[in-house]
């Protein structure tokens, strides 16, 4: 009757461990923070945390194994979400270390997690004293028991060691990457510098897996140590002297790989400071892709992150030889190695090598095995992890950002010229930071001056006069480095020049950190005159708006950021050249109908100067010094990885030639080790009938096989992994600089960024890591359950049920952690999304003081990767358990045979020897099959944007027998086949009933547009914002797609033109200036084709050492303040050739990045020059200057030109006027610039 009670206990046991054929659907959802804590029948993985069984994951596996999906509402919620480590992040980001570590968060866990492996650790090394009594008395049932016992409660405790430590490894990074956050938002303008985006995307992504990594293993340091001692002390008093012996050679091998582990952490510390460059570099090409395609960039683009490619894959096969090639086979060789050296040594003293000797001392050596790894592999991550903590460190001890001072109350002194100011400079020098200490900066000052409360105060100069450098220094992204700034308590709004429109709908832009209040909304729409605008979205003001604006035109973006300063009803409204973006009339409508009415204080910086005399305070700036002050008193107010992507990694790795190697090594690999098993008993029994010192050197030549084979496994993994990694960022790459603009609108660029980061590191290392293990895993057991079976078949009656266990587990296992990484992926995704976003709109976060707004976007998501990364943990300790339970269980089967006398002590001591480590590689094979399907998912999402994003050029056709003309008439380009149709008017370049509609869009933004231009034509394009000005240039550069008619350039349709030859044809000046990280001398010259005396000739006819003036410290050969010669050589020119811009030229004004543009193009010499709003950040004499440039050296090319200012068209041979996306209107000169100029001043 008992046994019946055992049996049905241990048939209820089962059915909670092992699946049922048919599991139920069961949707598990979505649970909300206030629900976890008001139901606590709900599930909430925080009360499950330290669980070992992990029994609530087996509905929700049930699920996804039905469904063969995961749904991230399915997913459980958590109480300690990233809200719950705010606290202990804040210590963090103040360095309060110490406090950090002894919190009870991480305290506790930490000594009791020791405690635990201690005890698995000493239960472990208790199993070969165990085993020899069982091999002395094999049929005494108490010494089987105890084996058994301390084996299973050995499994218990270092199971829930793991589950603690995993625990803590979530905790540690949820509070480093909410620091790193909360530090990133709080960055001075010099710390931006020094830690640009690409540093802190690194940090958050690369570096947070390091931290989680080291802290899953943060006791080998420790406990592999105490376990190599104990296991000699065991083996010395087991063999005496021998033994001794045999660690002396184990210890030789453990040293032979210390200069490799500094190695090591050199070839880390070089990957992880390339991949920030390589990161910075995609950041600034994606941010900037309109231009750069428009341009025709993307080669040098790419010729820029193939380098950084380059030099990181140098520093991962450096990483990758070391540890695959040396480490892993001598950890594989430290057991076989210091085996033979003792059991040698313990046969040449004269003993005898008898069963319940030697099976004793191989259980032991193999037990060497595991911690003589841990140790090699902890000190390995010592050096891993220094450069990891050194970036964060970094980081997290930059300055913060600090708000100019306040004034608690009205200022005292009556007699002070700051009386009734809201700001007053009094002798103020302002200077922006640089990230090198060594390097000049531009320094606007000293200044004395006030800027009056409730009034609008004009600031106008020239392009690098201080402008804006007097709105950052007021906003504290500048600093003052003399004398002072003193500002009543205020709230701010900002409108840069490059405004900043975040990820989200159109009402959440204006809204921004506001309730929505419909009325004062409609208020404020149509004060910025975008109610036009928003009927056009699908959707209207409920529409996204892609990161950056991507699907917006510059004069919406600029509304929009209008509106978001204006409904955010700040004391202080600081807009930067917000005009300039938008036609004269909407422009006039803007400044007479809003900015002039509001109540607030406004800082205008503006060119437009017929807007000053309407002003109250006007301030001129000239040469970083008050030039003049005016006053105006009056006042005024799915599914399963599938073969395929096995097959497309193979390919990239060395297809069926990888294979071949791999597969040859392998087979060699197992034969070895099935002779290594059995050559001690064939020894020990005289099998082969040879002499000692026969099997003695057949011993030494299995042993040395085994490594050689090991390492050649490395050596052909590590190549193969290189040449996929390369085929792979290659392949990435090259397809998202061919994607079309479309694609773009729609990604958020933390979504990109995430796959070219988390992603490339998996296939440059989880994935070879898990590769290896799981051969490594594969021949072991393999060679183990071979040698098993040849000693005794009635194990098959065991491994029968245990396998089909086994399966069963490993198969709903792998299901649901194939889809949790994809989900953990995607989670991931809007946590980068928020750092980038971010990191690009500083200076408005700061003036908003918005931080609060992104920290909770970022603890918002952050909570949701918690969550899954959570679950991700607790599948590895629910599938850990059972598989090795079920392998404790194989060790009771083979118990149970010796005692009821089936076996004899030789067979009893092979099988328990190979039971003890079948557990370890039953685990570690079906552990690593799985982890490697999982890191799989990093390939298939990388090529997912390797082979089915879309592509500009799919359509077009290189031409296969172009007319190749030497002398080409008309200086045309050499690519162009020239044709002449009857059927069409005559000219260079002609749009024949164009119609251009963007996916997304509902109505055509180019109606039926048909236009000629003749060669060496100047054409102006005005109209109102979203007229269809800009959709022209991009149809004309294949940046927009055109859905009917046609454009053709001489005679050849665009279509048929490859598009570099198209943009190398068509130069493009775009609102936004496109820069890259580098010289100005590489900015102007990427393919270094020019002599520094025509980039200086460049620069100097382009009026940009006027503008670059204040930013050196040579004198001007003129006198300061006096009309500077735009066209004169300052006497330290050369310097601006090496000078370096930062990431998205933040260290440049608008003006004197536009002017670096346009000396590039003037070094292009380009057929065909299109300037969209190319001079709308510059002043009006700069402008003058830059018209002259055109007419003089652009005589002989086309020029289109888009502007909203009436003097930047008025010297055109024509202008049309577009509306609705249709030309309404066109006048020609005709010997005089009236029609012209009367045409452009009403737009």
């Amino acid at each position: 009757m008992q046994s019946w009670v055992l049996l049905s206990r241990i048939r209820r046991s089962l059915k909670r461990w092992i699946p049922s054929q048919q599991p139920q659907y069961e949707q598990v959802e979505a649970i909300d923070l206030e629900e976890l804590r008001a139901d606590g029948s709900r599930v909430d993985v925080a009360r499950h945390e330290y669980g070992i069984l992990q029994d609530w994951l087996t509905s929700l596996m049930r699920s996804v194994q039905s469904a063969d999906y995961l749904e991230q509402a399915w997913l459980p919620g958590t109480s300690k979400d990233a809200h719950y480590y705010v606290p202990l992040a804040g210590l963090a980001r103040q360095s309060q270390w110490l406090k950090t570590i002894t919190s009870k968060e991480f305290l506790c866990p930490l000594l009791a997690s020791a405690g635990l492996e201690m005890l698995a650790s000493l239960l472990t090394l208790l199993l070969p004293l165990f085993l020899r009594r069982v091999l002395q008395e094999p049929t005494h049932i108490g010494n089987f028991v105890a084996l058994f016992l301390a084996s299973a409660v050995a499994t218990l405790a270092g199971r829930a060691k793991d589950q603690i430590c995993r625990v803590l490894s979530v905790r540690a990074s949820s509070v480093l990457s909410l620091a790193l956050f909360q530090k990133s938002v709080r960055f001075s303008n010099l710390a931006h510098l020094r830690s640009p985006v690409g540093k802190v995307l690194g940090s958050s992504t690369t570096d947070m897996m390091l931290v989680r990594n080291y802290v899953l293993k943060v006791h080998d340091i420790w406990s592999s140590p105490v376990q190599l001692l104990l296991i000699a002390f065991m083996i010395v008093r087991l063999l005496g002297l021998s033994g001794v012996v045999g660690y002396v050679a184990m210890s030789i091998l453990l040293f032979s790989q210390t200069r490799a582990n500094a190695a090591v952490g050199v070839a880390v510390e070089d990957y992880l400071r390339i991949d920030e460059v390589r990161i910075n570099h995609l950041n600034s090409a994606f941010q900037k892709i309109r231009g750069i395609k428009s341009l025709g960039l993307e080669s040098m683009f790419l010729k820029e992150i193939r380098s950084a490619r380059e030099i990181q894959l140098e520093a991962l096969w450096r990483r990758l030889r070391v540890v695959f090639c040396f480490f892993i086979s001598i950890n594989q060789m430290i057991p076989a190695v210091t085996a033979m050296v003792s059991l040698t040594s313990y046969w040449y003293t004269g003993h005898e090598l008898v069963p319940e000797v030697v099976f004793p001392a191989l259980t032991l050596f193999e037990m060497t095995f595991s911690p003589a790894s841990k140790f090699s592999l902890s000190v390995t991550r010592q050096f891993s992890i220094l450069p990891c903590v050194r970036r964060i460190l970094h980081i997290l001890q930059q300055t913060e950002h600090r708000p100019a001072s306040h004034e608690p109350g009205e200022i005292s002194q009556p007699s002070d010229p700051s009386t009734g100011n809201l700001i007053h400079f009094h002798d103020a020098k302002v200077s922006y930071p640089t990230a090198d200490d060594s390097s000049t900066s531009f320094v606007l000052g000293p200044i004395t001056m006030g800027i009056p409360a409730h009034k609008l105060t004009i600031i106008h100069g020239a392009s690098g006069s201080g402008k804006s450098t007097v709105l950052a220094a007021i906003g504290g992204q500048a600093e003052v480095v003399e004398g002072q700034l003193l500002r009543k308590s205020a709230t701010m709004a900002l409108c840069t020049q490059d405004p900043w429109i975040m990820l989200g709908t159109v009402r959440d832009n204006i809204t921004f950190l506001r309730s929505y209040e419909p009325v004062r909304y409609r208020q404020v729409v149509r004060l910025c005159c975008l109610e036009s605008d928003i009927a056009s979205f699908p959707g209207g003001d409920l529409a996204i708006v892609g990161e950056s604006g991507a699907n917006l035109s510059g004069g919406q973006k600029a509304r929009i950021s209008l509106a978001r300063a204006i409904y955010s009803e700040a004391d202080l409204l600081l807009l930067d050249d917000c005009l300039a973006a938008v036609d004269p009339r909407v422009a006039r409508k803007l400044f007479h109908e809003c900015i002039l009415k509001l109540p607030q204080t406004v800082i205008l910086v503006t060119h437009q100067a017929e807007f000053i005399r309407y002003c109250d305070h006007v301030v001129s700036l000239a040469n970083g010094m008050v030039a003049e002050i005016t006053l105006v008193e009056e006042e005024r107010a799915r599914g399963k990885v599938d073969t395929d992507l096995y097959r497309f990694y193979f390919e990239c790795a060395g297809g069926p030639q990888f294979i071949m190697l791999l597969s040859l090594m392998l087979f060699l690999t197992v034969a070895v080790r099935i002779v290594n098993s059995f050559w001690l008993p064939w020894w020990m029994g005289n099998v082969l009938s040879v002499s000692t010192t026969t099997y003695l050197a057949g011993y030494a030549l299995v042993v040395m096989l085994q490594a050689a084979f090991i390492a050649s496994v490395g050596v052909i993994l590590v190549l193969g992994t290189m040449k996929a990694s390369r085929c792979i960022h290659e392949g990435v790459v090259t397809r998202l600089f061919r994607a079309p603009l479309d694609f773009f609108s729609g990604q958020p660029l933390g979504r990109v960024l995430n796959r070219l980061s988390v992603d490339i590191d998996g296939i440059d290392f989880r994935l070879i890591n898990a590769g290896d293990l799981l051969l490594m895993a594969a021949t072991s057991l393999f060679a183990a359950v071979i040698v098993l079976v040849w000693s005794s078949p009635y194990l098959l009656l065991a491994f029968g049920p245990i396998f089909y266990f086994q399966y069963r587990i490993q198969s709903l296992y792998r299901v649901s952690a194939r889809e949790l990484r994809r989900v953990c992926s995607i989670l991931d995704s809007p946590v980068l999304s928020v750092i980038t976003e971010s990191m690009a709109s500083m200076p408005t976060i700061q003036t908003y003081d918005a931080r609060e707004l992104f920290e909770e976007r970022h603890r918002v998501a952050l909570s949701r990767a918690i969550v899954g990364i959570t679950v991700r943990y607790a599948l590895e300790t629910w599938i850990t358990l059972r598989i090795e339970m079920l392998s404790v269980g194989l060790l009771g089967c083979a118990g149970l045979l010796g005692v009821f006398g089936v076996l004899d002590s030789l067979q009893m001591g092979l099988i328990f020897t190979l039971s003890i480590s079948l557990s370890k590689h039953m685990h570690q094979f079906l552990w690593s099959l799985i982890n490697v399907e999982v890191e799989m998912n990093s390939t298939e999402r990388l090529r997912h944007y390797m082979t089915r994003i879309p592509v500009e050029d799919d359509h077009r056709v290189q031409p296969t027998s172009p007319t190749w003309m030497g002398d080409t008439p008309d200086g045309a380009h050499p690519y162009i086949v020239i044709k002449s149709p009857d059927s069409e008017p005559e000219g260079e370049i002609i749009f024949s009933n164009v119609t251009v509609q963007y996916p997304r869009s509902h109505s055509p933004s180019l109606r039926d547009f048909s236009m000629c231009i003749r060669s060496g034509e100047k054409v102006g394009i005005i109209g109102h914002s979203g007229s269809g000005k800009s959709t022209i240039l991009a149809a004309l550069s294949a940046l927009a797609p055109v859905v009917h008619g046609r454009i053709t350039i001489r005679g050849t349709p665009i279509n048929d033109l490859p598009l570099t030859t198209l943009r190398s044809m068509v130069h493009v000046l775009p609102q936004d200036s496109v820069l890259f990280p580098g010289s100005v001398r590489q900015n102007l010259d990427p393919q270094l084709s020019h002599s520094d005396d025509t980039l200086l000739h460049a620069l100097s006819v382009v009026g940009a050492f006027h503008a670059f003036d204040l930013r050196h410290s040579g004198p001007l050969p003129e006198e300061r303040g006096a009309q500077a010669d735009p066209t004169h050589h300052c006497t330290n020119s050369s310097n601006l050739l090496d000078l370096v811009i930062a990431p998205g030229g933040t260290n440049l004004s608008a003006g004197q990045a536009q002017l670096i543009c346009l000396a590039r193009a003037l070094l292009a010499n380009p057929r065909i020059l299109v300037l969209d709003e190319a001079t709308s950040s510059v002043d009006l004499q700069t402008e003058n200057h830059i018209q002259l440039v055109l007419q003089e050296h652009f005589r002989d090319s086309i020029i289109l030109c888009v502007a909203h200012r009436p003097t930047s068209v008025a010297w055109m041979d024509r202008v049309i006027v577009m509306a609705d996306g249709m030309c309404v209107r066109e006048e020609g000169r005709s010997g005089s610039n009236a029609d012209v100029g009367d045409v452009s001043s009403n737009y």
